[in-house]
């Protein structure tokens, strides 16, 4: 189906129907817009569709690649230019521009070959095998590019991408790595394993925005409205220490939001250290155990031995 771009005076455009063309019965792989001058795209771009209103207009035909046929015509109506492919059939093509030479049909067909037909002729200008590189069975779901470049499936999880128009010869190895050998891995840290899965405290709050804001970095409007609020409550306890004669008492609910995570911090590594002298005891009394349950036995082997030489020697 064909549709005319129409511009108003408004700057608007229309659409409107121009035609339907029937150019084959199977699947349509590929339609490219050219220009039946140049061969180049003709696509409908911002700047191609500005110049409707100057009245510049592009003498444009289509390509459309079908699963077993090639065809240029001009929309709606004319036939134009066709070639059917009668012993293979076309898994993915596009239109593909090879250096300032001009533009060509570029296709991968189901023999396992890379086809380039010659635009408008459609005669074949060469061919190369490719199924010893790209997987046969996954042609269709190959990209053929505008500049000649096929990117398809070698394997299950594997992609290559080749270039019809090259020499042949293969890219070199790549010298580059993702990682450097010769650096060791860094070691787990020495901690004990309670450590290991609760976390250890390696950086301070005040260190973290040291290094994310920098030492020239001023305090935020709410660092500077808590410090603010947190003076004034100091000031407040602190005259009320001296009216009633006790010690202030700092207040936890008017801590700032560092002073509350520099506390939370450290009461969390009190309890690790607790924890970790409790694990310590408990070692110390299993194995406090352990020894007595060795000397138990040690013992008894003793006695009983004693008791068999005895019982031998008549005692």
């Amino acid at each position: 189906m064909t549709f005319k771009i129409l511009p108003s005076q408004t700057g608007r455009y229309s659409a409107q129907f121009a035609g339907v063309t029937q150019i084959s019965e199977d699947k349509v792989i590929s339609l490219s817009p050219i220009d039946a001058s140049a061969g180049s795209p003709a696509a409908a771009t911002g700047h191609t569709m500005g110049g409707l209103q100057s009245g510049r207009k592009v003498d444009g035909v289509l390509v459309a690649i079908t699963v077993s046929s090639a065809h240029i015509f001009r929309p709606a109506h004319a036939k134009g230019a066709s070639k059917t492919f009668d012993n293979y059939f076309c898994d993915s093509a596009t239109v593909a521009r090879y250096e300032d030479r001009g533009y060509a049909i570029v296709g991968l067909f189901g023999d396992g070959n890379a086809r380039a037909f010659s635009i408008p002729a459609l005669k074949e200008i060469g061919n190369t095998r490719v199924n010893h590189i790209l997987d046969t069975k996954r042609f269709n779901e190959a990209i053929v590019t505008p500049t000649g470049d096929i990117l398809g499936w070698a394997g299950p999880s594997e992609i290559a991408i080749i270039n019809v128009f090259g020499a042949g010869l293969a890219l070199p190895p790549s010298i580059d790595h993702l990682y450097d050998p010769s650096k060791l891995v860094p070691p787990r840290p020495t901690i004990s394993n309670l450590q290991w899965i609760a976390g250890t405290q390696y950086i301070t709050p005040a260190d973290m925005d040291l290094l994310i804001g920098g030492p020239g970095r001023p305090p935020s409007k709410r660092m500077v409205a808590e410090a603010r609020a947190a003076q004034d409550a100091e000031f407040q306890r602190q005259r009320e220490a001296a009216r009633t004669g006790k010690a202030p008492a700092k207040d936890p609910s008017q801590e700032g939001y560092w002073e509350y995570m520099q506390r939370q911090i450290q009461e969390r590594t009190e309890n690790l250290g607790l924890a970790g002298d409790t694990m310590d005891r408990a070692a110390d009394a299993s194995e406090s155990w352990s020894d007595g349950v060795n000397k138990y036995i040690a013992k008894q082997k003793k006695q009983a031995a004693l008791g068999f030489i005895g019982g031998k020697l008549g005692f």
